[in-house]
């Protein structure tokens, strides 16, 4: 049989829909690589035909299906940081929408025409897929105006522990969780990076162990970080 799917991409950011780094002429990717955001821009809105799908073609196959179509290459090689960003991040989240409402598929395994059966779609008719960029994916803390996020995944120059930071989705950047200095070369106001080496160093402690306890990087010295022992 043929399908025929319908793609949708939505960012959610600030508890609301925010879809204007998704604007195919914006060069504003928000806390968002741009080799994250330009292959949504591409899909957003698009029509595909995959044909001759057999009766147990999984939700798994169809997502992973988007995932090659978004991002190709890139999700052949383990070592790909663009492949560890959108498997490990959370922050890309795919339903199925029937009736204008979206529903999480818990069970990818199960085939299409499992739930597009129990929705009453039949097999000539279009099937709705929505993409959600969750901007909120890794938040630690928020306050100010400012998050304070981190990557499961924490490749690149500085693997060594710090936290991003999104201000007001105007700009973000990166700062070390030791010494709370600014890592990235983001413009960041004098008053804003304030608040941001205030508060790492007032969440100090938790910032290291949540770095330790849910991501890749390097990990810290817990006693000597805290200053139980002087070696």
């Amino acid at each position: 049989m043929d399908y025929i799917f319908y793609i949708m991409v939505h960012m959610y950011a600030e508890d609301k829909l925010n879809d204007s780094i998704l604007a195919l002429n914006s060069e504003n990717y928000g806390i968002f690589d741009k080799e994250i955001v330009e292959p949504l821009k591409k899909i957003n809105g698009q029509q595909y035909c995959i044909k001759n799908i057999q009766k147990d073609f999984s939700v798994e196959e169809l997502w992973n299906w988007i995932d090659y179509k978004l991002y190709g290459d890139a999700l052949k090689f383990q070592d790909n940081n663009i492949y560890h960003l959108v498997k490990d991040s959370m922050m890309i989240e795919k339903y199925l929408v029937f009736n204008e409402l979206r529903y999480t598929i818990e069970d990818i395994k199960k085939p299409l025409s499992y739930y597009l059966e129990r929705m009453g779609v039949s097999e000539c008719q279009k099937v709705n897929i929505e993409i959600l960029l969750d901007s909120n994916a890794g938040t630690i803390y928020e306050g100010d105006g400012i998050r304070y996020y981190m990557y499961s995944r924490e490749y690149g120059k500085h693997n060594f522990p710090h936290v991003h930071v999104d201000i007001r989705n105007e700009v973000s950047g990166s700062f070390s969780i030791i010494d709370g200095k600014q890592l990235s070369d983001g413009k960041i106001k004098a008053k804003d990076r304030k608040k941001i080496e205030n508060k790492i160093n007032e969440k100090r402690n938790e910032l290291i162990k949540y770095w330790n306890e849910h991501t890749d990087g390097l990990t810290v010295d817990l006693n000597q970080a805290f200053d139980l022992i002087k070696y």
